[in-house]
């Protein structure tokens, strides 16, 4: 990111972001590891050397120090229950108005009202589906 900033560049241009990704999840040991991960020969000539100090560097932090796990809407207990029990009012609404279920509301819509229930990512709104005129 700092690379990034310094040489007004978006970060896929010096890393690409998956990579970035891969990286932090399998904390490669060597820039052999870094090709398995799929990173490119010019991401591992250029920075290989620069992750990697940062994977050791990550490595040698107390568990204390580490960020808390985020939190996945997926993951959450009763997650398909409450996402087909909304899903199946909106079937009814349709079916009863004959409206489209995915103009009422989207998966993405749905996700969106259980994340802000669950408060999983701050929102400064509400969700779409409790707002405007779905919310009426």
């Amino acid at each position: 990111m700092r690379k990034a900033r310094e040489r007004d560049l978006a970060v896929n241009f010096v890393v690409r972001e998956e990579h970035l990704w891969s990286v932090a999840r399998y904390m490669p040991g060597s820039l052999g590891e870094l090709d398995s991960l799929g990173l490119s020969g010019s991401e591992i000539r250029f920075h290989g050397k620069t992750l990697l100090a940062l994977v050791e560097k990550a490595q040698a932090l107390p568990e204390e120090a580490l960020p808390q796990p985020m939190l996945n809407l997926m993951d959450m207990p009763g997650y398909r229950k409450a996402f087909k029990a909304i899903k199946s009012l909106i079937t009814d609404v349709s079916e009863t108005h004959k409206i489209s279920a995915e103009l009422l509301a989207s998966r993405r819509q749905i996700n969106q009202l259980l994340n802000w229930h669950w408060k999983l990512k701050p929102q400064n709104n509400l969700p779409e589906l409790i707002s405007g005129w779905r919310g009426e």
